[in-house]
């Protein structure tokens, strides 16, 4: 409970400094740039992709629902009127908001989570399952697979965790629009919110006896799989347990992001009956810039993640450097560098993606005993958009092309592998 506790003050520690500061830096680095809502298709529809499409199907969808539905109704200029559009609203929120919002995750989490795992490894008659969303149901999901299938214990693995590893995708995508246009619609912060709230508490609610197959989940499965490789499975034991997983975990709290999503759905939606906001950040001249921390789930273990958001007049950047838990591994970590609006000629934009890595090797077979590329890897990606000239829309063509080496990246296949996406777009 201290370490939640201690945690959760960095976490509004950052947000607090970062208000401060932006609420005396100078304006000219904050010049909005576009930002694009794809719907993308891959071969598998891998997790990358399957995220970017959640949130561009989402912003669709809420978009003609604020304009059809509105978010103010009559005068507020009084107490009366105040206290009744904010019960209004926050009654659109419960009944109408909450239920897509969750359930968008939740979808997420289930089809491009496990079910792109599931469909990398070329596993048949998948099933999906999903429950009324709240305030309608509880909200839960299920993937599963039906018949045997030859995998080795990193695949098992990377099943296990495939519906939490795609949650941090889903918020990086949504937190570099938000750096990118310098605007934070109150919808997409409540999917942020809620992709966060989902993994925690799934995480953090999760019963602690491994061995107890009645009340089994993703979370104890991962445990119990990554102890018994090697071959800890003595209760007394092992390497990493439950609890000790949920202890690393607590760093996912310390993230500024996750205040913001609840100052714009609190402040900026229910209190102002305003759609977005404007995205605080730290002043470094004429960059802005925001941290993040995070742990993450891999085949080796947990990840730990420094995420430096920054933002440069219409130019939004990545760069994540994590360094893998020793628990299981020894001398193991990444560095990724995520670039948006890197360049724009006329009618293009194009965005670039880079991942370097050292890591222990991936076991592809059964038998568990062929292990490939171990040490260093890594990936390149360009996805570039084609503005279409004279339409009423500001629609646009999307290419991603690149090539990814052995090795894990949330979000990627195992295997080394092309990497292609291509779809439409939206400019925003």
């Amino acid at each position: 409970m201290k370490t939640r506790i201690y945690l959760i003050a960095i976490g509004l520690c950052l947000s607090i400094h970062t208000y401060s500061q932006s609420l005396s830096s100078d304006n000219s680095s904050n010049i909005p740039g576009s930002t694009y809502y794809s719907l993308l298709y891959t071969p598998g529809m891998n997790m990358r992709s399957g995220a970017e499409t959640i949130v561009t199907l989402h912003k669709g969808i809420t978009t003609l629902e604020d304009k059809y539905i509105g978010i103010r109704w009559f005068s507020e200029s009084g107490f009366p009127g105040k206290s009744a559009g904010i019960t209004a609203r926050f009654a659109k929120y419960a009944l109408i908001d909450l239920p897509l919002d969750y359930f968008s995750v939740v979808l997420g989490h289930e089809y491009f989570g496990h079910g792109s795992r599931y469909r990398e490894f070329d596993m048949k008659n998948i099933h999906y399952g999903f429950s009324s969303p709240p305030p309608y149901g509880s909200g839960g999901g299920e993937a599963t697979h039906f018949g045997s299938a030859q995998i080795s214990y990193h695949q098992l693995l990377a099943i296990w965790m495939g519906g939490v590893e795609i949650h941090p995708i889903i918020n990086r995508n949504l937190s570099l629009r938000w750096m990118t246009s310098n605007e934070m619609n109150y919808r997409e912060a409540s999917q942020y919110f809620w992709s966060f709230q989902i993994q925690w508490t799934y995480i953090l609610d999760t019963p602690e006896d491994i061995f107890d197959g009645n009340s089994d989940n993703d979370i104890r499965a991962y445990t119990r799989y990554i102890n018994s490789q090697s071959t800890y499975m003595d209760p007394e034991t092992l390497k990493m347990s439950v609890k000790d997983l949920k202890s690393k975990m607590m760093l996912n709290a310390a993230n500024p992001f996750i205040v913001y999503s609840l100052y714009s759905i609190l402040k900026t939606y229910l209190w102002d009956g305003d759609i977005s906001n404007e995205v605080p950040a730290i002043s470094l001249g004429e960059f802005q810039y925001l941290p993040a921390l995070r742990a993450g789930f891999t085949p080796f273990g947990i990840e730990y993640h420094l995420e430096n958001y920054f933002r440069y007049k219409g130019t939004a950047s990545l760069l994540d450097i994590s360094y893998g838990d020793q628990t299981f591994h020894e001398s193991w970590g990444g560095l990724g560098i995520e670039v948006r609006n890197i360049y724009s000629p006329r009618n293009f934009s194009f965005d670039v993606s880079v991942n370097l890595w050292n890591q222990p090797g991936v076991k592809f077979k059964s038998d568990n005993a062929q292990i490939d590329g171990k040490g260093i890897g890594g990936a390149l990606a360009v996805k570039g958009y084609y503005d279409i000239p004279d339409m009423n829309l500001p629609v646009s063509l999307v290419l991603e092309l690149g090539f990814k080496s052995i090795g894990f990246i949330e979000g990627y296949s195992l295997d080394s592998s092309p990497i292609f996406a291509v779809g439409i777009a939206v400019r925003h």
